[in-house]
Formats: C-alpha cells, structure tokens, sequence
C-alpha cells in the first residue's frame, strides 16, 4: 500500500503541479495579453503624438512661409516707398538748384550787361581809353568763361579747340616809350 499510496501522492502531487503550471501560464497569459494591450494603446498614442507633431510641423512650415512671404512682401513696399519719398526729395532739391542757378545767371547776365554799357559810355566819352580797353578784354575773357561754363562738355571740347579764334582786346600803342 505505501507503494500505492506513495503513487497517488506524486499523482496528486503532479497533478497540482500541473494545476499550479497551468495556473501560472495563464496569468502571464493574460498578464502579457494585458501588457500587450497597454503597449499596443501605448504604440497608438504614441503614433497619434507623432502625427500631431507632424501636423504642428507641417502647420508651422506653413506659418513660417506665409510670414516670411509677408515680411518680404512689407520689405518691398517700404522700398519702394522709401526710394519714391527721396527720390522727390532729391527731385525737389535739384529743381530748387536749377531755378537759384537761373536766377544767378540771370542776375549775373544783367550785371555783366550793365558793366558792358558802362564800358560803352566810358569809351563813348574817351577818357582814360587805356583802362577801357583792359576792362574790354577783362569782359571778354569772362564772356567766354561764361559760355564755357553754361555749354555741355562736348561742346566745351570743341570750343577749346578753337581758343585762338578767340578776339584779343589790347590796349591801344600809344606814341610815348
């Protein structure tokens, strides 16, 4: 009987080993479905986190175009604006030299005028007919530095070329050494 006995002990006892294995391998069975469960929801928010952060990439490349865009686009308009405002500054100035030249030139002309018939009376009256003569030739002189100054550089050339064709005024020889 111990023979017997002893046989349905480690039957017993094998069988509760079996029970407490089974036992065992379903609850990390259902252990591991459970994790993998947790993983698997885990893996998908994690996948969704991804996505939103892809969205929020995408939106702010999208951002970052559109402002760069609008801040070219204000970098232009404040250029041109800004070259328009000088520009009719600058435009206002050289008008305001143009006319301060013309009236100069004007007033200069009438000036130059008045000493030519001064010059005339002088010469007209006969006295001191040396000096007349020189003051003749001063006005010449700045006569023609004159139309020096006013002709374009081209023309300049071309008068330069013929400054001997310009008239000479010289005193008058008088017979006295």
């Amino acid at each position: 009987m111990g023979d017997v006995m002893g046989d349905a002990i480690e039957k017993l006892g094998g069988s509760v080993m079996n029970l407490v294995l089974g036992a065992l391998i379903v609850w990390v069975g259902q252990t591991t479905y459970q994790h993998a469960g947790v993983l698997a929801s885990l893996g998908g928010t994690f996948a969704n986190i991804d996505e939103d952060f892809a969205n929020v990439d995408k939106r702010h490349e999208s951002l970052r175009k559109w402002l760069e865009n609008v801040v070219s686009d204000m970098k232009d308009t404040n250029r041109s604006q800004f070259t328009a405002k000088e520009g009719d500054k600058v435009i206002a100035q050289i008008r305001k030299v143009e006319d301060s030249t013309i009236d100069l030139e004007r007033k200069f002309n009438a000036k130059f005028n008045e000493l030519e018939l001064r010059l005339v009376g002088l010469q007209a009256s006969g006295q001191n007919l040396q000096q007349v003569t020189s003051l003749q030739a001063e006005v010449a002189h700045l006569r023609y530095a004159m139309t020096q100054a006013m002709a374009p550089a081209e023309v300049q050339y071309q008068q330069a070329t013929s400054v001997s064709q310009q008239p000479i005024y010289l005193p008058p020889v008088s017979g006295r050494r």
